[in-house]
């Protein structure tokens, strides 16, 4: 990615992460591929450009837009890197497409929400991948064409985007690759990979299922009092999880780790200061952003449930710790899923009643 040459990059998944990020690369003089499933966004991209709503305004960048089936084309592009923005269940497809026409050597970077490193690594090898932990993006892509951000550039305490390898180490091609982010928003190199994505984890089974059972913002869901409580049931049961996997996140939302365990237990102290936390992140938030699960569910698509909170109650089961809550978000998605309830916030009394 040096000298002259015009920076390229791919981006195989064209739903609200992979056209934010790549329109605001294609924005700022970037030459970006969008490959996508959904032929009436490909063709709107391809017809009036990639329209980026933000707090900040509104943009119109003009991506390359490719269909799935012009995927061979790769063998002759030669990009500087690739990035995997599939929803989580399609990352094992969208690796072997990869393998199979992207030029050997290309670095694959995981933009994802869970610990998808190793289905791409057993695909594409472990020397090719890179994890990238995208944090407060909050995006919605509301139409063809059209992906909106609910959250200010900046606005996070730390980078929205953090780019590291699988080995721990900083190397140029991760300095490279999250300078090319940073035209998105703030970007970093990371050397503790794993932490962080257990980190977002935590973060995400806390807020997503929430918002996706009730119907609620995002925003709501931060400040409300009944869902403030159940999210810290759930950070707590996860990072017990993570211990128990070998993870260590040291804090969530600036409070360190031991806190929320301590305020799902009922110590009001521990409380009040993860309730304080919680309600401050809301403030980068703005009104009517919607959690990914939430989205999903009302399109009446498959959720990512199994690889967020249905992940964390596998990941207990298998360690023998007790994640009830998470067990019971998940299973009350999934019977969403299969139309047997109605989202509404009837929910959030079924998951205080079930899963303490």
């Amino acid at each position: 990615m040096s000298g002259a040459a015009r920076e390229r990059v791919v981006f195989l998944g064209g739903g609200a992460v992979g056209s934010f990020a790549g329109g605001m690369l294609a924005a700022a003089g970037i030459e970006v591929v969008l490959i996508d499933g959904w032929p009436e966004h490909v063709e709107a991209v391809r017809a009036h450009g990639l329209k980026v709503i933000a707090p900040e305004g509104e943009i119109i960048s003009h991506p390359q837009a490719w269909h799935l089936g012009e995927a061979y084309r790769l063998r002759g592009l030669a990009p500087d890197v690739a990035f995997i923005t599939v929803k989580l269940y399609d990352t094992h497809w969208a690796s072997a497409l990869l393998a199979q026409w992207l030029p050997a050597g290309v670095p694959v970077v995981t933009l994802q929400n869970a610990l998808v490193e190793e289905l791409v690594a057993q695909t594409l090898g472990w020397g090719r991948v890179l994890g990238c932990v995208g944090g407060g993006l909050d995006v919605l892509l509301r139409s063809p064409g059209v992906v909106q951000r609910s959250r200010k550039r900046g606005s996070t305490a730390s980078p929205v985007f953090k780019v590291g390898e699988m080995h721990g180490r900083s190397t140029p091609r991760a300095e490279r690759i999250a300078a090319l982010l940073g035209h998105a928003d703030r970007a970093a190199v990371t050397t503790d990979l794993w932490t962080l994505r257990w980190e977002k984890l935590c973060v995400n089974t806390m807020t997503t299922g929430l918002s996706g059972l009730s119907g609620l913002s995002l925003r709501e869901v931060y400040l409300r009092e009944e869902t403030q409580r159940l999210a810290i049931r759930l950070g707590a049961q996860a990072l017990e999880v993570g211990r128990a996997a070998g993870f260590r996140v040291p804090a969530l939302f600036g409070v360190p780790a031991a806190r929320w365990g301590e305020a799902a237990a009922g110590s009001r102290p521990a409380i009040g200061e993860t309730m304080a936390a919680l309600a401050a992140f809301a403030g980068s938030l703005v009104e009517g952003g919607i959690s990914g699960t939430l989205q999903d569910l009302l399109k009446k698509r498959p959720s990512e449930v199994e690889f967020l909170n249905g992940y964390v109650a596998h990941e207990a089961e298998r360690t023998g710790i007790a994640a009830p809550t998470h067990r019971v978000v998940a299973e009350l998605i999934r019977a969403v899923e299969r139309g047997e309830r109605e989202i509404g916030p009837d929910a959030l009394a079924l998951i205080e009643a079930a899963g303490s």
